[in-house]
C-alpha cells in the first residue's frame, strides 16, 4: 500500500492495524561522484520501497528527497536542509501517523548523513510508545556479500542506479579521481576518514577539498555494472522483506518493558 494512493477513510482503516509496518524511504539530493545522478540517495530507497511493498503488507509513505548534506554543498545541485530540518520533518511524519494508530516504522535510508536525525526521532518515537528501525541499504549490501564494497558515489551506487534506470548513468561524464590527502602519513581512505598506522581517524573537510570528482571510498565509479546492481538489488529487497515480516511480529509493549 502507498499512503499517497489512499483517501483519508482508507488510511484510517489501514493505520489502525495492530501489526502495520510503515516504511519511510528517504535520502538526499546531492552530488554522487562523476557518474551518479544527484537523486541517487533517494532514488534507490524509493525503488527498494516499491519492491518491498509488492511483497509485504507494509504501508509506504512518500519518499523524502532532501537530507543532511552540508559537506557536499561545494558541488552544484546539492540541497542541504540540515540536521534540524530533517529531524523536524521526520518527527512530523511519525507523530502524525502515530496519532491515528501506527506504531512500527522503518526508515529505509540512502544517506549516512541522515543517521543522527533518524536516531533522535527513533528515540523520541520509542518514548512515545512506538518503535523505529533503520536500514541503510549501502551498509547492508556488503554484509550480504563482502564483494559489494561501499563508498560514496562509487561503483556500488552506480551499479544500483544502473539496475534501476541505466539511462541515468552517462558514461561520458567519467573523469579521473584526484585525492587531496592530508599528508604522506595521513591518507584519505574515505571522504572524511584518514588512515594513520593501523587505525582510521575522522578528519572533517568539505568533500571537494578531499576529492575532485566527489566519488570516493569504494571501487572506482566506472566499475559499477548493471549485472552487479541487479544481483545486489534483489538481495537487499529479499532481506528487507524478511525484516518487515519479523518486525511486524514484535510485541510493542514487550519492547518497552524494563528489564
Amino acid at each position: 500500500m502507498f499512503l499517497a494512493h489512499l483517501n483519508w477513510q482508507e488510511a484510517e482503516s489501514v493505520l489502525k492495524a495492530k501489526d502495520l509496518v510503515v516504511i519511510i524511504p528517504l535520502g538526499s539530493t546531492e552530488q554522487h561522484g562523476p557518474l551518479g545522478p544527484l537523486g541517487t540517495d533517494f532514488i534507490i530507497p524509493q525503488h527498494l520501497a516499491e519492491q518491498i511493498e509488492a511483497k509485504t503488507k507494509a504501508l509506504v509513505v512518500p519518499t523524502m528527497p532532501f537530507g543532511v548534506a552540508a559537506h557536499h554543498t561545494d558541488f552544484p545541485g546539492t540541497i542541504d536542509i540540515g540536521l534540524e530540518g530533517l529531524t523536524c520533518v521526520m518527527r512530523g511524519v511519525v507523530e502524525n501517523l502515530m496519532k491515528h494508530g501506527a506504531r512500527r516504522f522503518l526508515f529505509l535510508n540512502g544517506h549516512g548523513g541522515n543517521d543522527p536525525a533518524l536516531d533522535k526521532v527513533g528515540l523520541e518515537t520509542f518514548r512515545a510508545g512506538g518503535l523505529c528501525a533503520q536500514i541503510n541499504w549501502w551498509s547492508l549490501a556488503p554484509a550480504l556479500n563482502s564483494q559489494w564494497i561501499t563508498g560514496h558515489g562509487d561503483a556500488q551506487e552506480v551499479a544500483m542506479i544502473r539496475a534501476i534506470d541505466n539511462s541515468l548513468i552517462r558514461d561520458d561524464s567519467l573523469i579521473p579521481t584526484t585525492v587531496n590527502h592530508l599528508s604522506a602519513e595521513l591518507r584519505n581512505t574515505h571522504l572524511n576518514q584518514v588512515r594513520f598506522g593501523n587505525a582510521a581517524v575522522k578528519v572533517i573537510r568539505d568533500v571537494r577539498s578531499t576529492v575532485n570528482s566527489g566519488g570516493f571510498g569504494g571501487l572506482e565509479s566506472g566499475l559499477g555494472t548493471q549485472e552487479w546492481g541487479k544481483e545486489m538489488l534483489e538481495a537487499v529487497v529479499d532481506y528487507c522483506v524478511g525484516f518487515v515480516e519479523a518486525f511486524r511480529q514484535v510485541d510493542i509493549e514487550g519492547a518497552h518493558r524494563h528489564v
